[in-house]
């Protein structure tokens, strides 16, 4: 008997990775990249190449930072924008596309961390967030594809349910009615939704909001240092120089230590994601706790996430999307896409946005909601820059101290040295590999990859799936070719001769 199920363990998982291998091979069916960026035509936008001065410097080309320059449109200020990359193309373009308030069980991560006061005005950003959005989309005519829907919050855990009950009266105590209802596609043991959620292309809005702004920006410009000179920062990339009264760091992760201390503030979180044809019944849904589940649909597609963990943990991208694509096998479903995404989970489950010292400000650590504290974060900053007031700067204040989250700060710290311990382990034929074709990419002509992390040194580790160099410790990654395609690093990697 025990041979018998052994043996079709053994056959499933040698059935899943024959499938995932057979059509990542292919090139024609599976595509190891976002939906987003994949059926979008990308807009080019000039690189800087000369000095500039400005009123206020955006750096980041995402959702925070469009929001920031599009918020800013109709001030008297001189305004641009640079990116590292490609606009809208690192943390906003591989998301799964949800704007929602009914956000796992973050709410009573900031009901426990705080009190009901400060989550009940966590709850209103969100719903003022979704609304702003909204409101852009209408207002300026914004083709994409924004779909009102319910949003779905379940659990499979009995140790739950009571949880989420809990949950409801807190929604009922701030004026928000909440249904139970069942899904096709997941039964779970107990299961509610709200109205008044969206999901929408979030590609398709920053390229569209890109359109509406009258201020420079610039791709494929990275800053690799910002000074403070009198009233004034000076921000230097390889090439060239920008004076700016205001800097608004809107690069997910911030790239320097100082003063803002963001190792000992936050973890970060990896999560594998996936398209699949999928013509059922509308759906938008997530679990209330880790390991979460996602998943949304988008017009014949349906967009799922699943196995998020710390990134110290999630090393073995392979044996992540091998889970993933199970899970969908389950489902009867099989992907057309397969990519993944890197959230920053702040200690106490606020997001950090605003001001951390003389006109420099920040937006970051949403949590896994980016969508809506990005484009929140865009409207609070451009609001703190021309001296208007928001109910929501004390409660986002990146200088907040929270002495009951010590442990979180140790829990952190110590997700930080796992992740370079990890990434010093690497040895050089991890980072060797082959194309599609059976083509040495790296260790060509006597070259090996120079495998450690330009931010801080840790070790690289290869992603066979996404075929990138992931960084451990805080996230960069780096494409085939060493090119740094996701900060916090600013820097390319190199290569050196045998």
């Amino acid at each position: 008997m025990v041979g018998r199920l052994w043996d079709r363990r053994f056959i499933s998982s040698f059935l899943i990775i024959f499938f995932y291998f057979a059509n990542n091979n292919s090139g024609d069916n599976l595509k190891n990249i976002s939906i987003w960026k994949d059926l979008i035509k990308e807009k080019e936008y000039p690189k800087l190449s000369e000095d500039m001065n400005c009123d206020v410097l955006i750096i980041g080309g995402g959702i925070t930072g469009i929001s920031s320059l599009y918020h800013l449109k109709d001030s008297n200020l001189k305004v641009m924008l640079v990116e590292q990359n490609k606009m809208g193309q690192a943390v906003t373009g591989n998301s799964t596309g949800k704007l929602n308030f009914l956000q796992n069980d973050l709410i009573d991560k900031i009901r426990n961390n705080f009190n009901d006061e400060k989550a009940s005005l966590y709850l209103k950003s969100q719903i003022d967030a979704i609304k702003l959005v909204v409101d852009i989309i209408e207002k300026e005519k914004i083709e994409c594809d924004l779909e009102k829907v319910k949003a779905y919050l379940y659990t499979n855990k009995e140790s739950e349910i009571k949880k989420i009950k809990k949950l409801e009266d807190f929604l009922h105590r701030n004026k928000i009615k909440t249904y139970k209802k069942n899904m096709d596609l997941i039964k779970g043991k107990y299961m509610i939704y709200v109205d008044d959620t969206y999901i929408f292309h979030p590609v398709k809005f920053i390229y569209e909001l890109l359109l509406k702004n009258k201020f420079p920006v610039y791709e494929n410009t990275s800053i690799k240092k910002i000074e403070k000179n009198g009233n004034f920062y000076m921000c230097y990339t390889d090439n060239n120089k920008i004076k700016a009264k205001y800097v608004v760091i809107a690069s997910h992760y911030p790239y320097f230590n100082l003063p803002f201390l963001f190792p000992i503030k936050g973890r970060l979180e990896k999560s594998y994601l996936s398209a699949s044809v999928y013509k059922d019944n509308p759906v938008s849904l997530i679990s209330y706790s880790n390991p979460f589940i996602s998943a949304r649909n988008y017009k014949n597609y349906l967009v799922y996430l699943s196995n998020s963990d710390s990134l110290s943990n999630n090393t073995c991208d392979k044996n992540n999307f091998e889970e993933l694509i199970k899970k969908l096998n389950d489902l009867n479903l099989h992907p057309d896409y397969l990519w993944s995404n890197i959230d920053i989970i702040t200690n106490d489950g606020l997001p950090y946005i605003g001001k951390i010292k003389d006109n420099l400000f920040i937006g970051t650590g949403y949590n896994t909601w980016g969508l809506t504290n990005g484009v929140l974060a865009g409207k609070i900053i451009s609001d703190m820059i021309c001296g208007k007031d928001s109910e929501y700067i004390n409660l986002f204040n990146p200088k907040r101290i929270n002495f009951s989250k010590c442990l979180g700060m140790i829990s952190d710290i110590y997700e930080n040295i796992k992740g370079y311990v990890k990434g010093f382990s690497v040895k050089n034929d991890d980072v060797i590999y082959k194309d599609e074709d059976g083509s040495k990419i790296m260790n060509y002509d006597g070259y090996k990859v120079f495998h450690k992390c330009p931010h801080l040194g840790c070790g690289l580790i290869f992603n066979e799936v996404e075929k990138t160099f992931d960084c451990p410790c805080h996230g960069s990654r780096f494409d085939k070719n060493g090119k740094c395609i996701s900060g916090p690093s600013n820097k390319d990697i190199s290569f050196k001769k045998d």
